[in-house]
């Protein structure tokens, strides 16, 4: 019989988990002291690869790209997590935790819980809670529902965390890509960026073209058909002289994230440009209408030849660049309008803007020198 006054032994034996989490070691580091690479996955406005693995580089400094395509990259790089998560030009940053071969799947699913079961990595840390979704070339794709339970009930023993049936908590993917060969499964590192009003371009996209203009802490920038001001914002991120809009008809929000980049709002018609002095700016990144030409009673090549006529007066004929997105239809019709005002034949980048079609038209004044020190779209910093 049981001795009532002996007070019961109410310990826990901790679970698998909780053993695991307390026994998981640091991620580990080279014989230097310095850690070691991780591997990430990163998607971006699909057609500006080698726009984004020239910014990565700059950014980032030693990475080593196994898989790119026209919207992804796979790279590995001694980056801290967060300095990766926060390139606003990426819109979905990945650190990956596991890999299986690309046969079915399921049978990819079931193969990471095992390895899971096996190995637990250090990316799986910190989590309390977490939901699982799968990606495939592109596309969402629902699990088989043993294959999901399998992977749950894996990464719960290793992390204690518990699945959040209604969102919240962490994102865990498992994503396939065209001739990757492998599904890989990722804790997911960014959120998606609050996006503008209709019909304004996404803050990556704004982000790569404001790249591409090669921003230096000297310019005056200008975006003649401003709209919301997308652009404008992107390119206030980095230090510059002066940040100018134009726009008749919009009411950009044009609240600056720097205080050394001044943003200046102009409400006059962008094919004038009157009170933009001649030779004053040093780099346009702009959208123009799409072929709907408001209040304009010409054809799509007068307002083009316009625009074209304008820009190449405002920019510095020394450092002037000229950064271009049109519709793909006008891309040949753009470019043959801006040689004709005096500017070098532009270097296309076909891209998707939405679904749509699109052109990326990048180019500077003929007199301006090509051997000028013009430094790579990448080498522009977050100062």
């Amino acid at each position: 019989m049981a001795d009532p006054r002996k007070a019961p032994n109410t310990t826990r034996a901790p679970s698998v988990g909780e053993r695991r989490r307390k026994t998981t070691p640091p991620p580990r580091r080279t014989r230097s002291g310095s850690a070691q690479k991780q591997q990430y996955l990163v998607t971006f406005p699909a057609g500006l690869t080698a726009l984004v693995e020239e910014c990565l580089r700059a950014d980032l400094r030693l990475i080593s790209v196994s898989h790119r395509d026209e919207s992804a990259l796979l790279f590995s790089a001694f980056a801290p997590a967060e300095s990766v998560a926060r390139l606003s030009y990426l819109k979905n940053v990945f650190q990956l935790v596991l890999e299986a071969p690309r046969t079915s799947l399921d049978s990819a699913t079931r193969t990471i819980a095992r390895r899971l079961q096996r190995s637990v990595s250090p990316h799986l840390e910190h989590m309390s809670g977490f939901r699982i979704m799968a990606q495939i070339d592109g596309r969402l794709e629902s699990l088989d529902r043993y294959a999901k339970k399998t992977l749950e009930r894996a990464v719960t023993s290793a992390t204690g965390a518990r699945v959040m049936f209604r969102g919240g908590g962490d994102e865990l993917w498992l994503i396939g890509r065209r001739a990757l060969g492998t599904i890989v499964l990722g804790r997911r590192l960014s959120r998606t960026a609050k996006s503008g009003p209709a019909g304004a371009l996404s803050p990556e996209l704004s982000q790569l073209l404001v790249r591409m203009s090669k921003p230096r802490g000297e310019d005056v920038f200008l975006d003649p058909f401003a709209g919301s001001g997308a652009l404008c914002r992107a390119r206030a991120e980095y230090p510059a002289r002066r940040v100018m809009g134009v726009d008749l008809y919009a009411k950009p929000r044009f609240d600056s994230p720097r205080t050394d980049a001044p943003i200046k709002f102009l409400c006059e018609d962008a094919l004038a440009l009157p009170s933009v002095k001649s030779g004053s700016v040093n780099a346009v990144a702009t959208d123009p209408p799409w072929g709907e030409f408001e209040s304009f009673t010409g054809s799509a090549q007068e307002f083009y030849a316009t625009m074209a006529a304008t820009l190449r007066r405002v920019l510095d004929p020394g450092t002037g660049r000229l950064v271009l997105l049109v519709s793909r239809r006008m891309e040949q019709l753009v470019a043959d309008e801006l040689t004709c005002a005096g500017f070098e034949g532009p270097r296309l980048v076909p891209v998707l803007v939405n679904g749509h079609p699109a052109t990326v038209l990048n180019t500077y004044p003929v007199t301006a020198r090509s051997t000028d020190g013009r430094q790579s779209a990448g080498e522009a910093s977050h100062n």
